[in-house]
């Protein structure tokens, strides 16, 4: 995930999944579903081979001169602010599209040194654009908003930069010299350094224990380790848990340490920017409500009952008298069925029918244009994203597709950020059309939960509504109470820090510990959380993107509330959420949002998507009393 560095950096600054791509209407296409669809992606409409790509790198490196030389011109004119402006767009839109074809091919295969050499000059290259670009937020700020304004009525071209122009004359107080912000752009890689590390010890060094299962021995490294947690057999997954966590605990020192100089380094940021704290920081960028972030913690903090329920509901079908918080990943009902490729993409489309036929005829074609690699294959990058940065082409999808149900709902995920890049960028110019993540895991999380409603209500037996439901309050758990979770945590370790209070991987785990007890009933007697298990924080590479996952969980709770009233064929709201969609980065994403339809730093989305959880818990205790 790229960070932003520099306020003007916001309109044309790529992240993994959300920035626009290939124009094209949402209305023209019709596409029957493949018996054969294309499982691994073509690159040539980036780049026809590796040494077309190195070509554009060096031009793009002789370019990057010419936008230095306009440094001290932005305020002499509105012709030369649009020169200035027009400049560093194209340099931006050119580096995307490198950037893409680099890590897609990384991404692929990253036992293949040539393919992360190059995606090391593409990091390279977007961090000389960003110190070449540096000069241009203290420039906006110096030339003032009313010259500005004035200067954006005199000059049409100046037009699609209007809200990226306000947004940098908001933020101006928080934007230094040209030389400050050109030694704190050189100061990212630095900075950020204790991310790399942290993935470097968990990732590649850490002392993996063996265990035995069923006489089969196993190596439990993280992969393994979300492959047997949830096993069926609780001895079995006592054990992995066991076994597991206490690797992390022997390291609980060094990654605290870690940890905390990121942390350092993120409040020296804000700091240094004359922010009143890091998360005003994190928000200010979009220019979202401190009221969102509070809210969403209270709330969740709230609706601790509704969890609790969905708890003793497991561990009553799980047939457990004491639950542990190593019962909590364990599936209520096996998957019904496995699923090809081509049955995936047929079943989300007929899932996502309430949004209309012309969106299910556009993402039928799309499945078809080798947009996507699914395919099972030595060194590929594990997860899933998809990554829209190159404009003017289309975006792309990476996943690995297993046949499971998982699986399916993965790439619904996957392609309701495709979609909403094609309806961004078809509705946007470039400069326009990236969106944050604040709204971008809306439509993907509102896809899932169409294919869950539609799994739910089309299921041909009882285990396959079991599971479906089931599924569906785990999507809730992980994606709101969890995610609202970790929040919490990411604020009070800030806190500490930016109070001067001293902070060790101890003192993390004893934060999280009691986190984790509220959050599961601990005292109340729900789950069980065993001490050693507050080392889990050192487990989440998340928290090295500050005030990020929160998004995950305002996002499913936005997300909630379209499903729910697009399913009833409220048109006048689907027709707000396409709006939200095609809006793309034209304004801040919490505007967008509310202009569909919801306020999301007042407590009624958070309290709809717990309702919501109840119903599901109503509708699986109905099923499951059934004969």
């Amino acid at each position: 995930m790229k960070r932003i560095a520099l306020a003007v950096a916001l309109a044309f600054t790529s992240l993994s999944f959300v920035t626009p791509a290939f124009a094209a209407s949402a209305a023209t296409t019709q596409s029957n579903p493949s018996a054969n669809p294309p499982a691994v992606w073509d690159l040539t409409s980036l780049y026809p081979s590796d040494a077309a790509w190195e070509t554009e790198r060096q031009a793009l490196l002789a370019d990057l001169p010419k936008m230095k030389a306009l440094q001290g011109t932005l305020g002499t004119s509105s012709a030369s602010l649009l020169k200035g402006l027009q400049t560093m767009s194209d340099i931006r839109r050119r580096a995307n599209r490198l950037e893409v074809y680099s890590g897609l091919k990384a991404d692929a295969n990253t036992k293949d040194d040539a393919n992360q050499a190059r995606n090391q000059l593409a990091y390279s290259l977007d961090s000389q654009v960003d110190q070449a670009t540096a000069f241009i937020s203290p420039e906006i700020a110096a030339i003032g908003a009313e010259k500005i304004d004035t200067w954006i009525k005199q000059e049409p071209g100046l037009q699609k930069f209007s809200y990226m122009l306000h947004t940098a004359l908001r933020l101006s107080a928080h934007t230094l010299s040209a030389g400050e912000e050109n030694l704190l752009a050189a100061a990212n890689d630095p900075l950020e350094q204790a991310g790399s590390i942290y993935n470097l010890l968990t990732n590649a060094e850490l002392p993996w224990p063996k265990i035995t299962v069923r006489g089969k021995v196993y190596t439990l490294d993280q992969e393994t380790y979300v492959s047997l947690r949830s096993d069926r057999d609780p001895k079995v997954r006592q054990q992995v848990f066991k076994a597991f966590w206490p690797v992390f605990k022997a390291y609980e020192r060094t990654i605290g340490a870690i940890y905390v100089a990121h942390l350092r380094g993120n409040v020296f940021k804000a700091r240094a920017r004359k922010y009143d704290s890091s998360l005003d920081m994190a928000l200010s960028g979009g220019n979202t409500p401190d009221a969102v972030y509070t809210t969403l913690v209270a709330q969740a903090n709230a609706g601790l009952p509704t969890l609790h329920r969905y708890f003793k509901l497991r561990s009553k079908l799980l047939g457990l008298k004491q639950a542990g918080y190593q019962d909590i990943y364990v599936p209520l009902a096996n998957p019904p069925r496995q699923y090809s490729l081509a049955e995936a993409e047929a079943l989300t489309l007929d899932a996502v029918q309430p949004l209309g036929d012309d969106y299910v005829k556009t993402l039928g074609a799309n499945f078809q244009k080798g947009w996507m690699h699914s395919l099972q294959q030595q060194g590929k990058h594990s997860g899933a994203y998809m990554n829209g940065a190159a404009y003017d082409v289309h975006p792309f999808v990476l996943m690995t597709f297993d046949g499971g149900y998982e699986s399916v709902s993965t790439l619904a995920h996957e392609w309701g950020h495709a979609m909403h890049t094609v309806l961004a960028n078809g509705a946007q110019p470039f400069e326009t059309a990236d969106y944050p993540i604040f709204v971008a895991e809306i439509p993907s999380t509102t896809n899932e939960m169409l294919l869950a409603d539609y799994v739910a209500s089309h299921a041909k037996t009882r285990a396959e509504k079991v599971f479906a439901l089931s599924q569906e309050l785990e999507l809730l758990r992980g994606t709101f109470f969890r995610q609202a979770m970790f929040a919490e945590f990411e604020l009070k370790a800030h806190d500490a820090i930016e109070h001067d209070q001293s902070l060790t991987g101890a003192d993390l785990s004893k934060m999280y510990l009691e986190l984790l007890k509220r959050y599961h009933g601990d005292a109340q007697g729900v789950v069980h959380i065993d001490d050693l298990y507050g080392v889990e924080w050192a487990y989440i590479p998340h928290f090295y993107s500050d005030f990020y996952v929160y998004q995950y969980a305002t996002s499913i709770s936005a997300a909630a509330y379209f499903a729910e009233g697009i399913e009833k064929g409220d048109t006048a709201l689907r027709e707000r959420y396409f709006n939200m969609l095609k809006a793309g980065g034209s304004d801040d994403a919490y505007q967008v949002v509310k202009r569909a339809g919801l306020d999301m730093a007042t407590p009624a989305p958070y309290q709809a998507i717990v309702r919501r959880m109840d119903k599901v818990m109503d509708e699986l205790e109905a099923v499951m009393a059934q004969k």
